[in-house]
């Protein structure tokens, strides 16, 4: 299963749900205060599941988040061969 890191605004700050290969991952940790520091833990994200995962990933996250994350850490293709 391809991996999807999700970032949401709720009430003051923003939170962050990964579900990995194999199920992994969390639900609902907080991620920052402020855009960027959600952004910056969203790039952390994709980096740490997305490229481990044969499949690849996806980010999806508000506009304000996505725009400060690289672009090249939007969509990580897999690769096909099992880690």
């Amino acid at each position: 299963m391809k991996t999807t890191v999700i970032i949401i605004k709720r009430g003051a700050g923003y939170i962050s749900t990964v579900h990995g290969q194999f199920g992994g991952g969390h639900q609902g940790a907080k991620c920052g205060l402020t855009p960027f520091e959600a952004a910056t833990k969203a790039a952390q994200l994709m980096l740490r599941y997305a490229t481990t995962n044969p499949e690849g990933g996806s980010l999806m996250a508000p506009d304000e988040v996505k725009s400060l994350v690289p672009e090249h850490l939007h969509e990580i293709a897999g690769n096909g061969q099992p880690d």
